[in-house]
């Protein structure tokens, strides 16, 4: 696949999200920012299908446009990624995550991401597992505009059903400021 492509799952936890996150009016002027073509779409979203990233980065660049504050914002798409971690860790997945330690999720994470999404490398820098660190690297998503703060989210709400409280994720991009290179997590929990 060389096109750059997102689950529909991915799709419905963002409506699903916006529909519990954001007031009426937020809703209505969200909606009213999505290209018409996507609204097409969404009428006939299949959680197994794939959709263009472009459908997820309007959604979100619409969540973000529609609060006053840039940090807002980021707090929303974080929020997201938090929201799309609760549904995929449904209750038998909770279970297995409650046995699997950091570093052998971690080690696993670069594996969920392809199955999400048809672009873009998520790896591991395993060195630090033993102090509670890790680093992980989100290579090759040029064009998905609000990635990282979704990103952050999501690992903390894995991270939450592991039954870590104390989750703290940082991110800045890769590479010498320029986001397009990819992004660079840094992870502590206890």
């Amino acid at each position: 696949m060389t096109d750059r492509l997102t689950k529909g799952f991915n799709l419905e936890q963002t409506l699903l999200f916006i529909d519990s996150a954001f007031s009426a009016q937020e809703r209505d002027r969200i909606h009213a920012r999505l290209p018409e073509e996507l609204k097409a779409r969404l009428r006939a979203l299949r959680t197994g299908d794939w959709y263009p990233i472009a459908d997820q980065v309007a959604f979100l660049d619409a969540m973000v446009a529609v609060v006053s504050d840039p940090e807002e914002g980021e707090r929303k798409a974080r929020a997201l990624g938090r929201f799309i971690s609760d549904a995929a860790t449904g209750t038998f997945m909770r279970l297995v995550l409650k046995v699997l330690t950091p570093p052998m999720f971690l080690k696993k994470a670069g594996d969920i991401w392809p199955r999400m999404f048809s672009f873009g490398v998520f790896e591991c820098d395993p060195s630090g597992f033993g102090q509670g660190t890790a680093v992980m690297t989100l290579r090759d998503v040029d064009g998905f505009a609000h990635v990282a703060p979704v990103s952050a989210g999501w690992m903390e709400g894995v991270f939450a059903a592991m039954g870590f409280a104390d989750v703290r994720v940082r991110y800045g991009p890769l590479g010498n400021g320029a986001a397009s290179s990819g992004w660079r997590f840094d992870i502590d929990w206890s």
